[in-house]
């Protein structure tokens, strides 16, 4: 692993953020999986930016992880960098019918949350383990429901690290897809737009 990238590394998030052949085995639901070269928990958006810029510049290999649902690693792990948009990047917001949610807030935590404020369309997610901004990113769906039927908008960063706002419709959004893994955006937040509903039912 190059030195000078792990000196960045270290400088941008703080060692303590940062670890070496860190087990994947940690952070999956299925528990399985070899060492990760390079695990970065990435403190806030201004860091993510600047790793992802210097790790395009460089022609750094990195994966994005989440909530680490319906995620297999193999035995002999991943060689390059892991970012985990973790809690810090779990803000839930409401305001009126709209739900807005950083990409490593939990989905059943979300889907709590409208209940909890008296809005419907979330109940399909309550039971799905993953993160908005996994969710978002394979339109993530159950019980006849799916996120293409309550996203509003999503703010994702572009392989050129620029803040882009993406409506519904731009998302591309069909059965377990959407455009952001061809185009290589990465989900900052999702804007849910729900209905009202007695919170009982």
């Amino acid at each position: 692993m190059n030195q000078a990238l792990l000196e960045f590394i270290r400088e941008t998030v703080t060692p303590e953020n940062m670890k070496l052949q860190e087990p994947m085995a940690a952070h999956t639901t299925f528990r399985t999986g070899g060492e990760a070269a390079v695990f970065v928990e990435v403190p806030g958006k201004q860091q993510l930016s600047q790793l992802v810029q210097y790790m395009a510049k460089i022609s750094q290999e990195f994966f994005v992880l989440g909530k680490g649902s319906n995620l297999l690693v193999g035995d002999k792990g991943y060689p390059g960098i892991v970012l985990n948009l973790g809690k810090r990047f779990a803000r839930i917001e409401v305001e009126g019918n709209i739900i807005r949610a950083e990409a490593g807030a939990s989905l059943p935590q979300v889907a709590v949350t409208a209940m909890q404020h008296g809005l419907s369309g979330l109940e399909f997610a309550a039971g799905i383990p993953g993160s908005i901004g996994g969710a978002v990113t394979m339109n993530a769906g159950a019980y006849g429901g799916e996120m293409k039927d309550v996203i509003r908008q999503v703010t994702v960063l572009t392989p050129e690290c620029e803040q882009k706002v993406l409506s519904r419709e731009e998302l591309n959004l069909s059965y377990r897809h959407s455009c952001i893994p061809k185009n290589h955006f990465l989900v900052l937040e999702a804007e849910l737009s729900l209905t009202p509903a007695p919170e009982q039912e």
